[in-house]
């Protein structure tokens, strides 16, 4: 309480509190502006992922032109025979 009698004290006090708020203020600035820029070029950095899968297409060299449809076989290899369908 004694700097609120000497005027020239409390100025001096003022003056000091200031400048420590505005360096602890100065830090977090600085701080937050380093994130952001962090995280900005850690987006830009990521390659996307790409998957490459395989699709088997089954291919219908056979077909059956009959009404009632086509009796199918299997032979040895699991290859279909069908004796009444046309290619």
């Amino acid at each position: 309480m004694s700097f609120f009698l000497s005027p020239i004290r409390f100025i001096f006090e003022l003056i000091g509190f200031l400048i420590s708020a505005a360096f602890v203020y100065g830090l977090a600035l600085i701080a937050a502006v380093v994130f952001l820029t962090y995280m900005i070029a850690d987006l830009e950095s990521r390659e996307p992922i790409i998957e490459y899968v395989n699709v088997v297409e089954e291919t219908i060299d056979n077909v059956c032109n009959r009404i009632d449809g086509c009796r199918i076989f299997w032979d040895e290899t699991g290859k279909e025979i069908c004796p009444s369908c046309t290619k």
